[in-house]
């Protein structure tokens, strides 16, 4: 499955619930996602969402090789769900977060960013 089959070009979420007709993102699209840094600059040029999405993917499947989760065919949706759980025992055991610095305010204020960039299109 190519990145252009599973990612629109007008922001709409890609498996907006897992009860969705719609096929899972697999780890394939990840992993050509995750392609297109190659040869790209350090530290990545930001210009869009398309850049954003790109990093991410990046990140994403440097994590799933890591841990295994990397097959073809595997569900996207786990990995993304399981860089999360790891990020938040980084966190936790490094005190990035702690108090009234919890790791949701983390994901609200990552929220806020992710919203006010919706305006910009992705395109693969």
């Amino acid at each position: 499955m190519s990145s252009a089959q599973t990612l629109s070009i007008d922001n709409y979420t890609v498996n907006p619930a897992l009860t969705d007709t719609r096929e899972p993102v697999r780890m394939e699209t990840i992993e050509a996602i995750a392609e297109m840094a190659k040869g790209t600059e350090r530290p990545a040029l930001i210009w869009g969402n398309t850049d954003r999405a790109i990093t991410a993917a990046e990140a994403l499947w440097v994590f799933a090789k890591r841990t295994g989760l990397d097959s073809k065919n595997e569900d996207a949706f786990t990995s993304v769900q399981d860089l999360i759980a790891n990020l938040m025992h980084l966190c936790e055991q490094e005190g990035i977060t702690g108090g009234e610095i919890t790791f949701s305010a983390l994901v609200s204020m990552a929220e806020m960013h992710y919203l006010s960039e919706l305006d910009e299109k992705v395109v693969f």
